[in-house]
């Protein structure tokens, strides 16, 4: 389990080199002159060398120093940030977002972040190897700091309350800073040992992101690169979270969320798909009476593929049945149950590449309209990836555009 800074550290460094002074940064942070110069000690400590070079007039960030100040202001500033949504949720008095940034602790973080992730008291001390009375006393702190709910509920029954959750989310965004923080400093020295989570929808999991991850290991052999699925709600929120630091595949025109952005990467199509030797495969143009006459395997409702068969579908004969449609999210069961049957689905071509190269599955002669729809990246608005993770969106980037010079 990573080892976390004290916070009073964390800002001491970032107003050391705001000021130029440590002596007045440790005046800026409500500790001693020496107790400032202990700390800075103990974070050079933990980042495996110097963070402040001392000429006559002033104290300079080295090389390390920047880095690790450039990543302590960058979590600051998600607590001021947690504070001033906390206090406009809750229509609190002004005042209130200095307190956490400056009064907030690590153990606290970590605490209210923990529960949110495993939903009980008991079982984020599990997760953090604390006892649960330590860890319950750490999230109340949190919340006499806040001073507002964070909790609601019965002991058996406890959950966050829209300011936890809050909190927790910017928590983790605050710990995904630091952890930056050391992997960039190990970047420094020419250690690329990093960790790249990468968030996957269905179209980019069969080529794209694999031959990403493929080149990136090539060129960075020590990296570790973890590729996660999942329904969209679920991979955006990991995003928001902070639990994977990018999201590949079909964007959402109507994004919801403020805190996120996305870029285009290349434009894609929808078609029918079929086994290679159903019944349709042959003709050299189908209708929509055909398609209504085999039943379907489907993405569950509320997708934008299924939207894509509804519009279908209302182009069928009014008698046509609808009934028995099998819906899956999952690519593997939806690939077998095709060239097990005479069931018909929409995906995009790519999606099928292997299967369609080795004569397990085709495309059939229909032309789906409006199915044209943007791929690309999900990212957190103002990220800053490592280098590591720069070097990942870089091989992502290269494999898309050298596939599509291969199409013209």
């Amino acid at each position: 389990m990573r080892i976390y800074p004290n916070l009073r550290h964390v800002r001491l460094i970032d107003a050391a080199v705001r000021l130029g002074s440590l002596t007045q940064a440790a005046d800026h942070v409500g500790i001693s002159q020496p107790a400032g110069s202990q700390a800075l000690v103990r974070l050079e400590d933990l980042f495996g060398g110097r963070l402040l070079e001392r000429t006559a007039t002033r104290a300079v960030a080295t090389p390390r120093g920047e880095v690790v100040a450039r990543r302590a202001a960058r979590a600051l500033a998600f607590l001021k940030a947690a504070a001033s949504k906390i206090a406009r949720l809750e229509k609190a008095r002004p005042a209130k977002p200095v307190l956490l940034e400056a009064q907030a602790a690590m153990p606290q973080l970590r605490a209210i972040s923990a529960f949110a992730e495993t939903g009980s008291f008991s079982a984020a001390a599990r997760r953090l190897g604390l006892s649960e009375p330590s860890v319950n006393r750490a999230a109340r702190d949190l919340e006499q700091i806040v001073g507002e709910a964070l909790f609601a509920g019965t002991s058996r029954h406890l959950m966050l309350t829209p300011a936890g959750r809050l909190l927790s989310r910017h928590a983790n965004l605050v710990m995904k800073e630091l952890d930056s923080a050391f992997e960039e400093v190990r970047e420094l020295a020419g250690a690329f040992d990093g960790r790249v989570v990468v968030g996957t929808l269905p179209l980019v999991r069969t080529a794209i992101v694999p031959a990403a991850v493929v080149a990136l290991a090539d060129r960075r052999p020590d990296a570790t690169v973890e590729v996660l699925d999942g329904p969209y709600d679920t991979l955006v929120q990991d995003l928001e979270n902070g639990r994977i630091d990018m999201l590949v595949g079909a964007l959402r025109p109507d994004l919801p969320r403020r805190d996120l952005v996305e870029e285009t990467l290349f434009q894609d199509d929808l078609s029918i798909v079929a086994r290679a030797d159903h019944p349709l495969a042959r003709r050299r143009s189908v209708t929509p009476a055909d398609l209504a006459g085999f039943p379907w395997v489907l993405p569950r409702p509320g997708t934008p593929t299924r939207a894509s068969f509804d519009r279908l579908a209302a182009t069928f004969p009014p008698d046509a049945s609808l009934a028995g449609v099998i819906e899956t999210g999952s690519l593997v069961a939806l690939r077998s149950i095709l060239m097990m049957s005479d069931r018909l689905t929409i995906l995009s071509r790519r999606q099928i590449l292997y299967e369609e190269e080795a004569g397990y599955l085709t495309v059939l002669q229909y032309r789906l309209s409006d199915t044209t729809r943007p791929i690309g990246l999900t990212l957190r608005s103002g990220w800053q990836p490592t280098a590591l993770q720069a070097d990942f969106l870089a091989e992502l980037r290269r494999v898309v555009a050298e596939e599509h010079e291969g199409a013209e």
